[in-house]
């Protein structure tokens, strides 16, 4: 079984939409955990709502370009839609990790390129992962990383998942 990390990002009716992602992720991969959810200021381009984060831990022998296809689905069914690079989001789902396995391709670049700069990524990542796990490409602890980060705004929420299985 392959140890997999997955982002789950929304600011247009974020709420909703991540409940919706967690409900589809779960049916996708019934190994499944999730991370608290954080509320965080939108990066870039910020005449547009907060955005919601949170990230899933998966056990999983599918294929990295498989789980890929499921999440491109997952967003499909559930509308995404970004208006423009940094803009808003119906529902951003990223492949972050897979195992220590650095994978570049034209399709798939994992670790993600910009999870080590991104504390809404490593705030929900370091409530799951192991401590003594490393960036594969870095080579720096991921708890290093995210006190690189503390300047960026990152408020837990207290919110959860309501489906029935629980977890949030």
């Amino acid at each position: 079984m392959t140890d997999v990390f997955i982002g789950i990002g929304s600011n247009i009716d974020a709420s909703k939409n991540i409940q919706r992602a967690i409900d589809m992720l779960r049916k996708t991969f019934p190994d499944i955990q999730f991370s608290s959810t954080y509320k965080t200021a939108a990066r870039d381009f910020e005449d547009q709502e907060d955005f919601l984060n949170a990230v899933a831990f998966v056990k999983t022998d599918m294929d990295p370009h498989d789980i890929l296809r499921s999440l491109q689905n997952i967003e499909h069914v559930l509308g995404k839609a970004t208006p423009f690079k940094f803009g808003p989001r119906t529902l951003d789902l990223d492949l972050l990790l897979y195992n220590d396995q650095i994978i570049q391709d034209p399709q798939l670049i994992v670790p993600h390129p910009r999870m080590y700069q991104r504390r809404f990524v490593l705030e929900p990542l370091c409530e799951l992962i192991s401590s003594t796990k490393k960036h594969p490409v870095l080579q720096r602890s991921w708890k290093e990383l995210l006190s690189n980060t503390l300047d960026q705004e990152c408020q837990k929420l207290e919110w959860k998942s309501t489906s029935p299985t629980g977890g949030g």
